[in-house]
């Protein structure tokens, strides 16, 4: 056999790739009679190995690039994917809620309870107070609302069990 008039399954041998594969490398050095040079073949094959010139897998990554471009505007459209300067900028809005609403619970709550001697009237009065306003967070006039149904709007049963007695 000599190294410098390979035949297809010899050459695809010598790179440990399929056959199949050396034929669809149009631009691998080949001889007038279809063979393959041997050492032209493993220094294309290195190159292309290494990156250097090597069309395929450009138009591949681009290929790539491009499908993925199609999948995220689709998921955008679809409402699955969003920025997340927009997601951040909405968390900091409704924390910012939520920490408003749980300080002002003490100006709130500290006329109503300060003749009260029984604690668990107070336990009440601040536990009712506290559910008050989550109902108000969760309520779909929040930034957050945007037509999505909550799990007890699905089924129209209320979430959670009972809210237990304070003793």
């Amino acid at each position: 056999m000599s190294l410098n008039a390979l035949t297809q399954i010899q050459a695809a041998a010598l790179l440990s790739i399929a056959p199949r594969t050396l034929r669809d490398w149009v631009d691998c050095p080949r001889n007038q009679d279809g063979s393959y040079p041997g050492p032209a073949l493993v220094a294309y094959y290195v190159a292309k190995l290494n990156g250097n010139g090597e069309y395929d897998n450009q138009r591949e990554r681009l290929a790539a690039a491009q499908a993925e471009k199609v999948e995220t505007e689709n998921l955008v459209r679809r409402g699955q994917l969003c920025e997340v300067e927009a997601v951040a900028s909405l968390w900091a809005d409704v924390l910012t809620n939520v920490k408003s609403k749980l300080l002002g619970l003490p100006t709130k709550l500290g006329p109503q309870l300060v003749n009260r001697n029984e604690p668990g009237q107070i336990v009440g009065i601040i536990r009712q107070e506290v559910v008050d306003i989550l109902d108000e967070l969760s309520s779909d006039t929040g930034p957050l609302s945007g037509g999505v149904e909550t799990a007890a709007d699905v089924d129209r049963e209320p979430m959670g069990g009972p809210v237990p007695e304070t003793v």
